[in-house]
């Protein structure tokens, strides 16, 4: 009897086996599942990333962490410098600068002890005053005057944690909002998708035609991307229409997006590397063509 109990006693050392096989997959299990439920790193393919607080190199694993990153891509006939970073990690504010207070982008972002900015919207290049709605601090310091709707049908609407992009008209004043830039074209905000076809009065001069193009957008996970195409530059950086501006705005996972002022005026900076694209007011593929702007819209 004492050896069939014996006997009986050993399946014991099978079932640690199986104990141990049933851990060991439980172990695999998890892994599998912090791997799929890890945040995407939103870099994209092709570019390198840095840290928006360091300049540190990003590992894709590392940017999907970060605060903020930024980075360059190039392809070929296009240059794209952007930004992408948590709104609830930096504050983004407007810049306003009209008249002899206006400068370039990257002096309104030193001026304002920024981590990055781009440039805000359309103005009057000779009186350098905007000619869209810009809300400052809550002070309304820009009206809209002689700007096609089309060119003023969004707005970035900033409050002290949150960014959002939303359409609007030209009697829109944002009351109840801290700040507000109005610009565009807006290219889609979330509820749908907006397209300028050939029935645009000016359809062959700006939205059908390649410019260097600003934008600033949002992703389906709460991250603000700044975004510059350049252009002007035939072979190096062509610039983009805004029906292609809309589709790079989607291949970045974007579902706001809202056009800026282009051309000479598109320009990104970050701190501490300085001008990421190459600002074409100079007409050389450099980083030293500024213009001088009278508002922009920064992250500190």
């Amino acid at each position: 009897m004492k050896n069939k109990c014996a006997k009986k006693g050993g399946f014991a050392p099978k079932t640690a086996h199986l104990v141990d096989i049933c851990a060991k997959t439980a172990v695999f299990a998890q892994i599998f599942l912090l791997a799929c439920s890890r945040p995407a790193s939103h870099v994209p393919e092709g570019a390198v990333a840095r840290d928006l607080r360091t300049g540190a190199l990003l590992s894709d694993r590392q940017a999907a962490m970060a605060d903020g990153f930024y980075g360059t891509l190039q392809e070929e006939g296009q240059f794209i410098a952007f930004v992408r970073y948590k709104p609830g990690a930096f504050q983004t504010t407007v810049v306003s600068a009209e008249g002899e207070q206006a400068d370039s982008t990257s002096a309104l972002c030193l001026r304002n002890d920024a981590f990055a900015g781009i440039n805000g919207s359309y103005f009057n290049m000779k009186e350098l005053t905007a000619v869209t709605l810009v809300k400052d601090d809550g002070f309304i310091v820009g009206q809209p005057t002689q700007i096609k709707p089309t060119r003023a049908n969004g707005a970035v609407v900033l409050n002290p944690e949150s960014v959002g992009f939303t359409a609007c008209d030209t009697t829109d004043t944002f009351e109840l909002d801290w700040e507000a830039i109005t610009s565009g074209p807006i290219l889609f905000d979330g509820e749908q998708t907006y397209s300028y076809g050939t029935e645009q009065p000016d359809y062959d001069s700006f939205f059908g035609k390649r410019h260097p193009r600003s934008l600033m957008g949002k992703d389906a996970d709460g991250g603000v991307w700044m975004v510059v195409v350049d252009g002007r530059f035939p072979g190096e950086a062509e610039g983009m229409s805004i029906d292609e501006l809309t589709a790079l705005s989607r291949r970045l996972g974007l579902t706001e997006a809202l056009n800026l002022d282009g051309g000479g005026s598109s320009t990104l900076w970050v701190l501490p590397e300085g001008v990421l694209n190459h600002p074409c007011d100079n007409r050389r593929f450099d980083h030293d063509g500024q213009r001088i702007v009278p508002n922009a819209i920064i992250v500190r």
